[in-house]
């Protein structure tokens, strides 16, 4: 949490700095007019899912309670990538960031207190391919805000394991979600800086139907995201 307050601070700053009323010299003033550009981000994520409950959950009476509670935090990750851009007109751009994303994707199942984790092995590679449109403001002084708007494909990377019928649960190992964003490009000498922030949502249910008791309390489970990155070009 310190991670991301330092972060979002640091652009409020940046963006107050880019957008000073007072004219400043430009920074390398041709930098937009080439065709392309190519950078690399990194950042931090924070990862969940959104829960859609089963019948046999929703129906508990207090005689037959399975769990009180099934729940799914957000689970911080390590995001990094490369960037591939191309201008489309003054104001927008075609981007594309392959990247890899580390995170956890787990449940954790309550009852009187105690909290049971399912799947057991929670940890994820994720190779990602988002591809977005970038709308940008006009440039002011040596800085611009901007737009993302697209979509990201997901594949788990993680060896595949043969989990138990009777005791976890299995996710796909592909996803897809769409996307929103913004951020602030900052023009230096010798290349150009953003901070940005995304928001993800997935729209592939991610569990697959193993007909077993975890299974049946929950119906479907789609992914949300946070990501805060920075990034040079």
């Amino acid at each position: 949490m310190k991670i991301h307050l330092i972060l979002i601070i640091s652009f409020i700053i940046c963006f107050q700095k880019a957008f000073s009323q007072k004219e400043l010299p430009l920074n390398n003033p041709i930098y937009d007019n080439s065709p392309y550009h190519f950078g690399f981000t990194i950042g931090i994520s924070n990862n969940k899912f959104q829960i859609k409950y089963g019948e046999a959950f929703i129906h508990q009476n207090n005689s037959n309670v399975i769990y009180d509670q099934i729940l799914s935090k957000y689970e911080p990750g390590f995001n990094v990538g490369i960037i591939m851009d191309l201008r489309i007109s003054k104001n927008s751009n075609l981007r594309i960031t392959p990247s890899f994303n580390f995170t956890d994707q787990k449940l954790y199942f309550v009852k009187n207190n105690i909290e049971n984790t399912y799947p057991e092995n929670t940890g994820i590679s994720n190779f990602e391919i988002p591809v977005y449109i970038k709308y940008r403001s006009d440039r002011v002084n040596n800085g611009r805000a901007y737009l993302l708007i697209g979509g990201n494909f997901m594949l788990d990377m993680t060896a595949s394991e043969q989990l138990s019928q009777t005791q976890s649960l299995e996710f796909y190992k592909t996803n897809y979600a769409f996307e929103i964003g913004f951020g602030v490009d900052m023009y230096f000498a010798f290349f150009k800086f953003a901070p940005e922030i995304k928001y993800s949502h997935g729209l592939k249910n991610m569990l697959i139907n193993q007909n077993n008791t975890y299974n049946n309390l929950v119906n479907s489970l789609s992914t949300r995201s946070i990501l805060i990155s920075l990034t040079f070009e």
